[in-house]
Parts: structure tokens; C-alpha cells; sequence
């Protein structure tokens, strides 16, 4: 008797065991019982955008069903390349059009999803304390020595810098002074840590560093406005969850932080 309990012990373990694996059995486990890992979505955004998505993040995160979402950020041009070569992305955030342009040719981008969450403006920003610089012309002083800008082959702040520089006829002018970066957070570490005498940024760059003093604002008639797309990327493995964050952007509560970090509502 002792052995057949025994036995019987085993075979319920073994049915147990084997419907925990999805095999069939004599016990159904209703799939509600176990333990469900929440969604979750990564993100890849333009670097300048960190500050303002990780305070979206920690409100975001307290909504009751969110899925989890890890940020990553860098210059727009290199996270897109890193999408063509298939790194694991749900969500993408350009700081321009082209990158995204680029993918949706490619058919890269979930159809439906992509939209403009966003706009910025261009500044010119010199060390705290500075004096010699107030305006774009002053850039041609000989004691500015250094202009740090976003490299424009892969940084949309470099790609808008350079063209309103060129439409202001100064582009020349400047051209042998210029250091290029990687990213526009890179510019902004330039001059604040006084490695460059000037920098061009973006407005919300700009206000996230007391090292620095904007200088002037670059009339927005000299560059193409600056909006950041979004979009769902097809190869997502939640796209149900990363449509969710990506509505999330666009509603009112996520609008209210854009704005008190500086960034505009897109043109439409």
C-alpha cells in the first residue's frame, strides 16, 4: 500500500510538472493563475530628448497597466542605423524627419503609427560668465577660437545648424572654427566645460546645464522647423504595448511635460 501511495504521489507530481510545461494532462491550469511578465517596450531616442522621456517615464510607470519601458538615447542617425542592422527596438524617436524617412522606405515602421510628438528651436550657447559673444556676428571675433556643433552626417542639431548658418551667409566664415560632436548633448558638454568658446543646441538643451548662457536665438526662418517623429518599428515583439506608450506621448498629461521642458507642439 505504502508503494502505490507512493507511485501515485509521483504521477500527480509528473502531471503537474508536465502541465507547467504546456503538455497535456488530467489537471488543466488555468493560464490567469500563473504569473504573467509585464510587456515591455524599448525605446530608442534622440539623445535630446532624455531629460523630458525619463520624467514622462516615472509619471507613465504609475499608470495601472503600463508596460515597462527602457530607455535608450543617442544621435538619431547612429540609433537608426542600429534599427537597419536589427537591434531590438519597439519604439523610435528621430530629432528629425530624414532618419525616420529613411526607415519607413525601407519598410521598417509598423504602418499607421508614425507621428510628430514634438518640435525644438536652435540657440547659440557660450560658457556662464562669457562676454564676447552676444550674437551670431560676434562668432567671427578672433577670440572665438572653437564652435562646437552636432556632426551634421548623423546629428539633426548639427544638420539644422548648418543649414541656417549657410542661409545666413556666415556658414564660411565660421567653417575652419568648427568642432564636431557626436551628439547635441556632447555639443552642450563642450561648452559648458569651457573645450568650446560657442555651441549650437537645442533651446531644451540649453536649459538642462546652468554651465552655460544662451547667447542668441537663431531666427527660425533660417532652418527648416525642427519636429520629432515617432513610430512604432515592425519588428516589435510587443506592438500592442508600444502602441500604448507611443498614444501615451500624444495625450494631454505627456503634452504638459514637453512643455514644461521647453520643447514646442509640432507644426502640423
Amino acid at each position: 500500500m505504502r508503494n502505490h501511495r507512493v507511485h501515485l504521489f509521483v504521477s500527480l507530481a509528473a502531471v503537474f510538472l508536465a502541465r507547467m510545461a504546456g503538455l497535456p494532462g488530467l489537471f488543466p491550469i488555468r493560464a490567469a493563475a500563473l504569473p504573467q511578465r509585464p510587456p515591455q517596450v524599448t525605446v530608442a531616442a534622440a539623445i535630446s530628448m532624455k531629460d523630458v522621456l525619463e520624467a514622462i517615464s516615472n509619471l507613465y510607470g504609475r499608470r495601472k497597466g503600463a508596460p515597462d519601458v527602457t530607455l535608450t538615447f543617442g544621435a538619431s542617425g547612429i540609433l537608426q542605423e542600429q534599427i537597419e542592422q536589427g537591434a531590438p527596438v519597439d519604439v523610435f524617436i528621430s530629432a528629425a524627419p530624414a532618419q525616420m524617412n529613411a526607415l519607413e522606405k525601407q519598410d521598417v515602421l509598423l504602418e499607421g503609427t508614425r507621428r510628430d510628438i514634438a518640435g525644438n528651436r536652435l540657440v547659440l550657447v557660450v560658457p556662464r560668465g562669457t562676454t564676447a559673444v552676444h550674437t551670431l556676428d560676434d562668432l567671427k571675433k578672433p577670440e572665438v577660437r572653437t564652435i562646437a556643433m552636432g556632426e551634421p552626417r548623423s546629428v539633426p542639431a548639427g544638420q539644422y545648424a548648418a543649414e541656417a548658418l549657410r542661409n545666413l551667409g556666415v556658414f564660411g566664415a565660421l567653417e575652419s572654427k568648427f568642432v564636431y560632436a557626436q551628439d547635441v548633448r556632447a555639443v552642450l558638454t563642450y561648452v559648458a566645460g569651457g573645450d568650446a568658446d560657442a555651441g549650437l543646441v537645442y533651446e531644451t538643451d540649453a536649459r538642462s546645464s546652468s554651465k552655460v548662457t544662451v547667447a542668441a536665438a537663431l531666427p527660425a526662418s533660417s532652418y527648416t522647423p525642427v519636429v520629432y517623429p515617432a513610430a512604432v518599428v515592425r519588428s516589435s515583439q510587443n506592438p500592442a504595448a508600444a502602441k500604448y506608450y507611443l498614444e501615451y506621448l500624444t495625450s494631454a498629461e505627456a503634452r504638459g511635460i514637453f512643455e514644461k521642458y521647453g520643447f514646442t507642439t509640432p507644426a502640423k
